[in-house]
């Protein structure tokens, strides 16, 4: 808990840099130029009141950002998938929670399947185009922690490297659900999945 208190804090006092608030001339620490990323980042918190918004306030959210596409899945069957809480030790024995999904009647006949949804890229490396990613119904609010709940983000596996977007991107590619991955607390992944107009 210390370790995402201490992530959020950093976060927020990076705010001013991020934004491009210190794109002033006679500040030593200003930048020269407002980059395509602060902007992006400046209308995010705009739009954000809260880091983690409760669960309805985030599908109440959900509209304003992303849109089902003709065909597609909405965010709200991923929704339907419970979390429970579990506790474990590692080799450091320090005690850890980590979630573990219920997944709805729903989600269990999706897996296997084809799906088309439509979110936000969160890139896992420093790269260009991306192998695997996150995949979430909101734009990034930080570039360390993607904060949304589990039940509202989806592995990647693209067919192909895809170039990363700050735009919304409709993903196409076949469900799988993970009913229990302690490492990372993942609990759906699409395989070969392909970006698509």
């Amino acid at each position: 808990m210390k370790s995402v208190f201490t992530i959020a804090v950093i976060g927020v006092l990076s705010i001013p840099f991020l934004t491009g608030s210190l794109v002033n001339p006679g500040h030593p620490l200003a930048r020269k130029e407002v980059t395509e990323f602060d902007t992006f980042i400046q209308k995010t918190f705009e739009y954000s009141e809260t880091i983690e918004p409760s669960s309805i306030d985030l599908m109440e959210s959900i509209p304003k950002y992303v849109q089902t596409p003709e065909g597609g899945i909405s965010w709200s069957v991923f929704n339907e998938t419970k979390e429970h809480e579990f506790s474990y030790q590692q080799d450091d024995e320090y005690d850890y929670i980590g979630v573990r999904p219920e997944f709805s009647e729903e989600m269990k006949q999706l897996e296997g399947s084809e799906i088309l949804i439509q979110g936000y890229m969160f890139p896992l490396g420093q790269e260009e185009e991306q192998s695997m990613y996150l995949l979430g119904p909101f734009p990034l609010s930080c570039p360390y922690h993607y904060h949304v709940p589990p039940k509202l983000i989806i592995e990647v596996h693209a067919k192909s490297p895809e170039k990363f977007s700050y735009d919304t991107v409709n993903v196409r590619g076949t469900l799988e659900l993970v009913p229990q991955d302690d490492e990372y607390n993942v609990f759906y992944r699409l395989r070969d999945a392909e970006i698509v107009p």
